[in-house]
């Protein structure tokens, strides 16, 4: 990353739960990290606490802002090579934690109608995406100056149509109408923690799965059809 004579990183955290997985700790305590502000926030709904870190970095002069979530582990390197990027925002190749466990990297489809999961990328380059989760995310700081408020809202109620539920995907609509593109550096695993880790390896295979049961369906239909 080209050095900036005012760089000031502030490493934000939001958790309204108690306890953490030990798993998370380990990643944090093991990554690289430059001098920081450390950001927590730990009261409200999750679009709140978001909200309220961001709001606390701009106040304390932030330059660049990381946003880790308590319940993944992260990459040693996460806050390094997302720095060494130098983009307003570009994050870590992040799971869902529930069915149906793909990445959360998402393009709109072609026809202009709705998103879709991109599941075919190049994984040592960066992937320029539409939608991604906010669990693990760098951005710098001059970009919230030009993305109107609120930054991150959770969408609750009666949605326009389009309209993404969720805060992450919200935010990143935001972001791409004021003009930012947003980016996915697919070399930085980032696990979602549940009873289990989810990561490329689960996410390939619930797919297989359910790859193999949509096969034995069609083919138990075509035999019933044959009869």
């Amino acid at each position: 990353m080209k050095k900036i004579s005012n760089f000031r990183l502030g490493i934000g955290r939001p958790c309204n739960f108690q306890m953490v997985h030990m798993a998370f700790f380990d990643s944090w305590a093991m990554m690289e990290k430059p001098p920081f502000i450390y950001i927590p926030a730990d009261q409200g709904n999750i679009d709140y606490m978001r909200e309220v870190i961001v709001l606390e970095a701009l106040k304390m002069g932030c330059t660049h802002l990381f946003v880790m979530d308590c319940d993944m582990t992260y990459h040693p390197k996460t806050v390094t090579k997302l720095l060494a990027h130098n983009l307003p925002i570009v994050g870590a190749l992040c799971y869902r934690r529930y069915p149906p466990f793909d990445e959360l990297i998402y393009k709109k489809r072609k026809n202009g109608e709705g998103y879709e999961p991109i599941f075919e990328y190049d994984d040592e380059e960066l992937i320029k995406v539409d939608r991604t989760g906010a669990g693990c995310l760098m951005f710098q700081t001059h970009i919230f100056d030009n993305i109107p408020r609120p930054w991150f809202d959770l969408g609750a109620g009666k949605l326009k149509k389009g309209e993404a539920r969720g805060e992450d995907f919200r935010f990143c609509d935001k972001a791409r109408k004021a003009g930012y593109d947003i980016f996915v550096d697919p070399t930085i695993p980032a696990e979602h923690l549940a009873s289990f880790k989810i990561n490329r390896s689960f996410s390939d295979l619930y797919r297989a799965l359910n790859e193999h049961k949509k096969h034995i369906a069609n083919k138990k239909q075509q035999q019933e059809v044959q009869r």
